[in-house]
């Protein structure tokens, strides 16, 4: 058997709200493309009735319905993994292993109550859901993992403080994710994993040794458009490529795209929401650097009264 995963995240740029990293990780026959497999309930290139869409998640959640098609994505596959869906966000957040106790010093995230799905079809998700979990198992597909880690402005502040480095700091838990991944690789199991590239950078040996001390890292090429490395164990080979639009290059990489920007588009809402109730007429935000400090603005004379420390709302890079 074959792996193929994928890593990928959402937020990095943004003031406000987490930066998210989501994984994917699955076996199967050697050359067979999943979005092949999956042509009768997955879309590509475009939004298509009746299906999915798997790329990268700015292109799936774009216009009025971007927001479900996204959820759509992200919950079909949870449900072909895992059997069911998450009721609400606070559930999912518990199913991923997330830190809860370190999201409710944020009073934004003191409920966590979401229901979800928040707009698509609870009957079509699970249909769905059946659909592709049964055309993979025909395949010979095994969706091994799917990984998604949240890092609050908080956690990424400390990141920052302890590394004086935005890019140390992101690669941080793009590592855990990697790690986590690597970790379900059955043995005697070889394959590729597509990250998509983190930030500029362009060398990723050193943090690789120490991400799998016990393997030998070859470095295969190290370009501007892609980095590649063979992490060798004595029973598996596993290549590693960092490239610029990973999403585009491999199918795990485009569905943790989805899985990160679903989370991130989730805690965002929290926050909204929590902020929304406290400040009459005030927009939401997506937390981008523009709109993020009009937002800031919008809620500086509440914040005194709100006793918020700032660098759990507002990121210091």
């Amino acid at each position: 058997m074959n792996l193929l995963a994928g890593v990928d995240e959402a937020g990095l740029g943004p003031i406000l709200g987490p930066l998210v990293v989501g994984g994917v990780a699955m076996t199967g026959p050697a050359g067979v493309d999943p979005w092949q497999v999956l042509r009768k309930f997955v879309a590509r290139k475009k939004q298509e009735k009746g299906k999915v869409r798997v790329a990268d998640s700015k292109k799936v959640n774009q216009g009025p319905h971007g927001h479900r098609h996204l959820e759509e994505t992200a919950l079909v596959f949870w449900g072909a993994l895992h059997g069911e869906l998450p009721a609400t966000l606070h559930d999912w957040l518990l199913q991923l292993g997330a830190d809860l106790g370190a999201l409710a010093r944020c009073p934004w995230y003191g409920a966590l109550d979401l229901a979800l799905p928040r707009t698509a079809d609870v009957d079509w998700l699970t249909l769905h859901a059946e659909l592709v979990a049964r055309t993979l198992r025909q395949s010979g597909i095994t969706l091994l993992d799917i990984v998604v880690r949240p890092v609050d402005v908080e956690e990424w502040n400390g990141l920052i403080a302890d590394t004086d480095n935005k890019s140390r700091a992101h690669f941080h838990a793009y590592s855990e994710v990697l790690r986590r991944l690597l970790q379900r690789v059955p043995d005697g199991t070889s394959g590729h994993v597509v990250a998509d590239r983190c930030g500029g950078r362009m060398h990723y040996a050193h943090d690789l040794r120490q991400l799998c001390p016990t393997a030998r890292v070859e470095v295969v090429d190290e370009q501007p458009a892609a980095s590649s490395y063979r992490v060798v164990h004595p029973d598996r080979t596993i290549a590693i490529t960092f490239a610029e639009r990973g999403e585009d290059r491999a199918f795990p990489t485009a569905l943790a795209s989805c899985f990160a920007k679903y989370l991130r588009e989730l805690m965002v809402e929290c926050l909204n929401r929590w902020f929304q109730e406290r400040v009459p007429g005030l927009q939401p935000t997506a937390g981008y650097y523009v709109d993020g400090h009009r937002f800031l603005d919008d809620i500086a004379s509440h914040l005194s009264a709100l006793a918020l420390p700032r660098d759990r709302l507002v990121r210091v890079r």
